[in-house]
């Protein structure tokens, strides 16, 4: 019997937290060459993290209502470049465990996925640097097919697994709605960026992520 085990990015298996604000500002930077007064201040970090999760157009329309289209497309490229460049010099932190749990879910037969709303080149960018992607299955970006139901959606039929053999561990609110939407049993992490209160009553809570095997092994065969 096929099983899926979908994995949000950012606040689940890897966390930005320790660069992110400064990728921003440096995003910022360049944008303020090309035009002088785009943007004239950096968000917290932990605003930044609070709406990690989200697509990035959305991210960046909450983050900078008042600033004009042209800017924040700007901005948009630029934060994907410093990013990626920060990530594969391992500024980021993956959480303790991960690559042992994944190696073993993987040696146990389930076929292992990303699903978030991170743009391909992270997701590619963060397997690459940690060596993991040979773990997963090829990675799908949520904005080509259509948003992460969709993304779940495609990764069960392109792989013949039926939603109730599927489980999504994530962080955010939208982790659960994507799973409640694909029919998928879902894992809840809080760990990561989001708060415990976005994953109430939606499955399994997990403090750590070495916890993951026994919820999702409670999910799938009771």
């Amino acid at each position: 019997m096929a099983t899926l085990i979908a994995f949000d990015l950012d606040g689940v298996l890897y966390s930005s937290e320790p660069f992110i604000a400064d990728a921003y500002r440096d995003a910022m930077e360049v944008v303020n060459r090309q035009r002088p007064g785009s943007f004239a201040r950096v968000p917290t970090t932990r605003a930044i993290l609070d709406h990690v999760g989200w697509p990035v157009p959305t991210i960046l329309a909450r983050l900078f209502p008042t600033v004009d289209q042209e800017a924040v497309d700007l901005l948009n490229a630029a934060t994907l470049d410093v990013i990626c460049a920060r990530v594969t010099r391992h500024e980021g932190t993956l959480y303790a465990g991960v690559p042992d749990v994944l190696t073993a879910l993987h040696d146990a037969g389930h076929l292992l996925a990303v699903a978030s709303n991170g743009r391909r080149r992270y997701v590619e960018s963060v397997l690459e640097t940690y060596r993991l992607a040979p773990l997963f299955v090829e990675p799908l970006a949520a904005s080509e097919v259509g948003g992460k139901p969709a993304l779940l959606r495609e990764y069960l039929g392109r792989y013949e697994i039926r939603p109730e053999h599927a489980v999504m561990v994530g962080d955010r609110a939208s982790d659960v709605e994507a799973a409640q939407a694909a029919g998928c049993y879902f894992v809840g992490c809080d760990y990561g960026h989001g708060y415990r209160e976005e994953l109430a009553a939606a499955g399994p809570i997990v403090s750590q992520f070495d916890e993951i095997p026994s919820a999702v092994a409670y999910l799938l065969h009771g």
